[in-house]
């Protein structure tokens, strides 16, 4: 009978070079405010903390919001990028300073149209929304801002018409969830008329299954397993203050 040691040994060699391999292409995604730029070099704050990755002739440079701007990178821009376990760069987006604080919809926002939120951010009055206009008036990520503008400006002129920005605007959670009171989306989605919502109903209301179990013990200020009217009312008055 042959010995089968030499074969598990090469398995489990090939097993440890699969393992490596897979943890060299994971790499991570980095987002935030450039710290500084020394040469390919570029310093971020990252989560509050300042992380280094290198750019290089394969690095997919994508510049959002620069129009006749010197498409460039420096301090005070925002960037995401992703960076491979080596620390390179390989999608790379970049865009001019926009604000740092958290941007909440004001009261006013809250009722406003498309068409009137659209005039509202066009700062200089073009008819069109530049990007470091939509991140001041409407929304601002540096993980998401960029890659969501690029999607939705269909013509790629670098800036949002109202026909591309209703679209966009409709999608945002603000926006969609004051469209209506608390007890137009309560009424509407409580299928069966019970008076309250259960979790498959909430999930109608939320549109999404992301962090649902968080929500419902957010909304679900009882412990009743249902989620009231005023539940609801409390609920969308929290997540129009995030």
């Amino acid at each position: 009978m042959r010995p089968i040691f030499p074969f598990l040994i090469v398995a489990i060699c090939l097993t440890f070079a699969a393992n490596e391999l897979a943890a060299q292409e994971k790499g991570e995604a980095l987002s935030g405010f450039v710290e500084a730029v020394d040469g390919n070099n570029i310093t971020v704050n990252h989560r509050r903390q300042s992380r280094v990755f290198t750019i290089n002739e394969e690095t997919g440079i994508h510049y959002v919001g620069f129009l006749d701007a010197v498409k460039e990178i420096k301090p005070g821009f925002v960037i995401r990028v992703g960076v491979d376990s080596k620390g390179i760069g390989r999608s790379l987006w970049v865009t001019p300073p926009i604000p740092k604080e958290k941007l909440k919809p004001s009261p006013e926002m809250l009722t406003m149209t498309p068409a009137e939120l659209h005039k509202m951010a066009d700062s200089n009055g073009d008819g069109e929304l530049s990007y470091v206009e939509y991140a001041t008036a409407i929304y601002r990520s540096p993980k998401h801002g960029a890659v969501g503008f690029s999607k939705s400006d269909k013509d790629k002129s670098g800036t949002l018409n109202l026909a591309e920005f209703e679209p966009k605007i409709s999608e945002m959670k603000w926006y969609r969830i004051s469209r209506k009171t608390p007890a137009e989306w309560h009424a509407e989605v409580d299928a069966d008329s019970d008076g309250v919502l259960n979790k498959e109903e909430f999930v109608t209301f939320l549109g999404t299954t992301a962090h649902l179990d968080t929500r419902v013990k957010q909304a679900d200020k009882d412990k009743s397993g249902g989620i009231s009217v005023e539940e609801l009312a409390g609920f969308i008055k929290t997540i129009l203050e995030e």
